[in-house]
C-alpha cells in the first residue's frame, strides 16, 4: 500500500537518533526478503549478504533507516557503516516493488542530513548497475574497480566538505581499519574463551597465559623479528583456539615454525596445528635434499661407510643402514638378491618411503693374537616402509627366509627389538607395527601364543610393561564367548589396538559413545550415528571396516584420463591400465556434480554375507543394497589416486564399486586400484552380474545417509 504523504526520511528536523536500530524478528525477516528480491544484483551476491544486511542494521549508524508503508510493512532500507572517521560507506541500499515513494527524490536530504552527522564524505561499492548510474547524477565519481571474492565492483565516492589529500585518506583508513581489527581480535578471544566449559575455563587460562608469555618473551628477544601489538593479540587467539581441543603445546616447535613462517603473526586466520604440518613439511624438504644428496653418492668419494645403528649385546653382529647405490651392489653381490639390480630401491631411498638396512656379522679381535678374525659381511637384509611402519621384507641370501635353527636367530630378534628404539632421520623411531607375515613363514607359533625375545609364550602372560618384543603371534580369533580383558590383549598384540574391556562391543545394542572397538554384523546405522568410532570388524582380525570421504571435481571422464597420464608425485608414479582409459573415454562415463562431499566404507566380501564363499557382483549389489550401501561415482578412482591424501597405501588394493562400463571387449568393468613398490596403478576389473568376486576382495562403497 503507497502513503500519500510519506514522512520524510531524512531531514534537519529529524531528531539525531539516540538509540541504535534494533529491527523485530518480523522486520528482519522482511528485510532479508527484500534483499533476495533484488533481481539487479547476482543471486550469489544477495544470497552472502542477505545476514549481513540485518546486522548492519543495528550496528548504531545515524544513517540506518527502516523504511515502512503506512501498514508497519518494510519496504526498504538503507544500512551504512563507518571504516573511515567521518566518511560514511553505504554498505546496503533496497526496496521492494510495493515501495510508494520516489527515494531518488530524497537523496539531497540524505546529503544534507549525513553532513548534519559530521561526515565529509560518503563511498560505496556499486553492484547495481542501475543504481550506480543514477548515483553518478548525484556527484558521486567511480573511483576504481576493486576485486571482491570472484567479482570486480566498481567503487563510488561523493565529497560533502573540503577534500582531504590522499596521504591523509590513507592513514585515516589505515587506522580506522587497524581499530576496527584489534576490537575484533578482542571479542574473538573472548568468545573463543567462552566455549571453555566453567570447570576447565582456568585451568585453560593458564595454559594460554603461559604458553603466550613464554612464547612472546622468546619472539620479542629475537634479532629483526617484528612482534607488535597486533602480532601479540592474533598469537593470544590463536592459542585459545589451539587449546580448545588440545591440553598440549610443543612450544619449542611452535617458536621454530613462527620464525620460519613469520607471516602466521599478520592474519587471525590459520591454525598452529597447520603451521606445524607447514613447518613438517618444510623439515622434510630439508632432509629430503641431504638424503637425496647422500643416496647419489657413486662410490668414487674418499670415505662412504655405511650407517652403522647399533651392535647386539653377544657383540658379534651389528645392524647398518644402506645410504647408496654402491652399497646396495655390494648388498645384492654378496646375498645375490635384487636389491641392488635396478634403480627401484635407490628410488624409493631417495623419495624417503624406505630404508634398506642389513644385519652383519662384527669381525672380532683375536685376543692371543690381536688380529681381526672373520669379515664385515651382510646375513639378513632388511626393507623397512617408512610410511607404512612396517618391515616389508627379511631376506637371508638366495631370498632364504630367517629360521629359529639359524646360529645368529637370537642376536636377530634382539636386534629387531633394539631397532625399534633407533631413530630415522626426521626424529622418529622406527618403532614398526609389524613384519610381513610372508617373512615370518619359517617360524612356527601356536594358536593363541606370542613368540618373543624370551621365547614363546601365551598371549595371557605376555607383559607389554616387561618391554618383551613380539616377533610373531599365532592365530587369534576373537569370539563373542571371550572375556574383553582377553580380546582388549589380542587386540593390542595383534593389531597395536589400546581399549579398555568397557569400550568393547561385541553387539550393536553394546555400542555406545565410548565403544572404541566393535566387532559385530556390518551395520550402516552404527557407522553414521557413532562417527568416532576408531575401530570397526565384522571378524578380528581379518574383517577390518574402513570409511573415508572425498570431494568429487565434477571433471570428464576423458580430462581425468589425461590428468592421470600427465600426474607424477615424487612417491609413486601412476600407472593407467588401457582398459581403465578406455572407461575414462567411454560415453557411459557418468559426471559427477562438483563439490560434493561423499563418505565412503572400505569392507571385504565377506563383510557382506558373514562367510567364507564366494559370491557374484548381482548378488553383492542385492546384499549392499540392504545393508545402507550405494554405488560410487565414476570419478571416485581417479579423485582418490589423484589426492596424496587418499592414495592407495603401499599393498593396498581394492576395487571401487559403481555402475558398471562396458569395456574393450564390451564387458561390464569397474575400476581397481592398487599401490605396489613401484607405483600407483589404476585396473579394469569384470563386473558382470554373474562374475564371482572371493570373500576377501577389498571393496569400495558410498555410505547412504540414513533418513531422518
Amino acid at each position: 500500500m503507497s502513503e500519500s504523504n510519506p514522512q520524510p526520511i531524512y531531514s534537519p528536523e529529524t531528531p539525531e537518533r539516540k538509540n541504535k536500530l534494533v529491527l523485530t524478528s518480523k522486520q528482519a525477516d522482511e528485510v532479508c526478503a527484500i534483499t533476495l528480491g533484488i533481481e539487479e544484483v547476482d543471486e550469489r551476491v544477495r544470497e552472502m549478504a542477505v545476514e549481513d544486511v540485518v546486522n548492519t542494521l543495528q550496528n548504531g549508524n545515524p544513517l540506518n533507516r527502516l523504511i515502512s508503508d503506512q501498514e508497519g510493512k518494510t519496504t526498504g532500507y538503507i544500512a551504512c557503516e563507518d571504516f573511515v572517521p567521518q566518511e560514511a560507506y553505504v554498505k546496503y541500499f533496497g526496496s521492494s516493488g510495493q515501495m510508494g515513494r520516489n527515494l531518488l527524490k530524497e537523496i539531497p536530504a540524505f546529503f544534507d542530513y549525513a553532513k548534519s552527522q559530521g561526515y565529509t564524505k560518503l563511498n560505496f561499492h556499486g553492484w547495481n548497475d542501475r543504481l550506480n548510474h543514477v548515483l553518478e547524477h548525484f556527484g558521486f565519481e567511480r573511483l576504481r574497480t576493486d576485486n571482491m571474492g570472484e567479482f570486480n565492483v566498481d567503487f563510488y565516492e561523493k565529497s560533502l566538505g573540503q577534500p582531504k589529500t590522499p596521504e591523509e585518506l590513507n592513514h585515516e583508513r589505515a587506522q580506522a581499519f587497524e581499530q576496527k581489527y584489534m576490537a575484533k581480535l578482542a571479542k574473538d578471544y573472548e568468545q573463543t574463551l567462552q566455549t571453555f566449559s566453567k570447570e576447565n575455563r582456568p585451568t585453560k587460562e593458564q595454559a594460554i597465559a603461559e604458553a603466550y608469555q613464554t612464547l612472546s618473551g622468546r619472539l620479542q628477544s629475537t634479532e629483526n623479528f617484528d612482534f607488535n601489538e597486533r602480532q601479540q593479540n592474533i598469537l593470544k587467539l590463536k592459542l585459545a583456539r589451539h587449546f580448545q581441543t588440545t591440553d598440549s603445546l610443543d612450544m619449542s616447535t611452535l617458536y621454530d615454525a613462527i620464525i620460519e613462517t613469520p607471516k602466521f603473526l599478520d592474519s587471525d586466520k590459520g591454525k598452529i596445528n597447520h603451521l606445524f604440518d607447514i613447518h613438517e613439511q618444510k623439515t622434510l624438504q630439508k632432509i629430503a635434499e641431504i638424503r637425496k644428496s647422500r643416496a647419489e653418492m657413486t662410490g668414487d668419494e674418499a670415505f662412504n661407510p655405511y650407517e652403522a645403528l647399533f651392535e647386539t649385546s653377544s657383540g658379534k653382529y651389528y645392524m647398518a643402514r644402506l645410504l647408496n647405490m654402491p652399497h646396495l651392489k655390494e648388498e645384492s653381490a654378496y646375498m645375490d638378491h635384487c636389491v641392488g639390480t635396478s634403480d627401484s630401491y635407490i628410488n624409493q631411498i631417495k623419495r624417503g618411503d624406505i630404508e634398506i638396512l642389513s644385519f652383519r656379522s662384527k669381525p672380532q679381535v683375536d685376543p692371543d693374537t690381536h688380529q681381526l678374525v672373520g669379515e664385515d659381511r651382510p646375513i639378513m637384509t632388511i626393507e623397512y616402509n617408512l610410511r607404512a611402519n612396517t618391515i616389508e621384507q627379511m631376506k637371508k641370501a638366495n631370498d632364504a627366509y630367517l629360521k629359529p635353527e639359524d646360529p645368529y636367530f637370537t642376536d636377530a630378534v634382539e636386534a629387531l627389538k633394539t631397532l625399534r628404539q633407533t631413530e630415522t632421520d626426521l626424529g622418529k623411531k622406527r618403532d614398526f607395527k609389524k613384519i610381513a607375515k610372508s617373512e615370518l613363514e619359517n617360524i612356527k607359533v601356536k594358536d593363541y601364543c606370542v613368540l618373543t625375545d624370551q621365547g614363546e609364550i601365551p598371549f595371557q602372560d605376555f607383559n607389554y610393561d616387561a618391554g618383551m618384543f613380539i616377533l610373531k603371534a599365532g592365530e587369534m580369533r576373537v569370539t563373542p564367548e571371550m572375556d574383553k580383558t582377553d580380546i582388549a590383549k589380542i587386540v593390542r598384540i595383534v593389531e597395536s589396538i589400546q581399549v579398555l574391556p568397557d569400550q568393547i562391543a561385541l553387539n550393536q545394542t553394546e555400542v555406545t559413545e565410548n565403544t572404541k572397538l566393535y566387532i559385530g554384523p556390518f551395520s550402516a546405522q552404527i557407522l553414521q550415528q557413532f562417527p568416532k568410532l576408531e575401530n570397526y570388524y565384522t571378524s578380528f582380525p581379518e574383517g577390518k571396516i574402513s570409511r573415508g570421504e572425498f570431494e568429487t571435481t565434477g571433471k570428464t571422464g576423458s580430462q581425468l584420463a589425461v590428468e592421470l597420464k600427465n600426474t607424477k608425485f615424487d612417491n609413486a608414479n601412476i600407472n593407467l591400465y588401457s582398459g581403465a582409459e578406455f572407461m575414462f573415454n567411454s560415453s557411459e562415463f557418468k559426471v559427477a556434480k562438483a563439490g560434493e562431499k561423499i563418505p565412503t566404507v572400505r569392507l571385504q566380501v565377506r563383510a557382506l554375507f558373514t562367510d567364507e564363499n564366494s559370491h557374484t557382483y548381482a548378488e553383492i549389489l542385492v546384499r549392499a543394497n540392504q545393508l545402507g550401501l550405494d554405488f560410487l561415482p565414476h570419478e571416485t578412482a581417479a579423485d582418490l589416486i589423484l589426492n596424496e591424501e587418499t592414495q592407495p597405501k603401499l599393498g593396498d588394493w581394492f576395487r571401487v564399486v559403481s555402475e558398471p562400463i562396458a569395456g574393450q571387449g564390451g564387458y561390464p568393468n569397474v575400476f581397481s586400484l592398487e599401490r605396489r613398490a613401484d607405483g600407483l596403478y589404476l585396473y579394469s576389473p569384470w563386473a558382470g552380474p554373474t562374475h564371482e568376486w572371493r570373500a576377501d576382495y577389498e571393496l569400495l562403497f558410498g555410505l547412504r545417509k540414513l533418513e531422518a
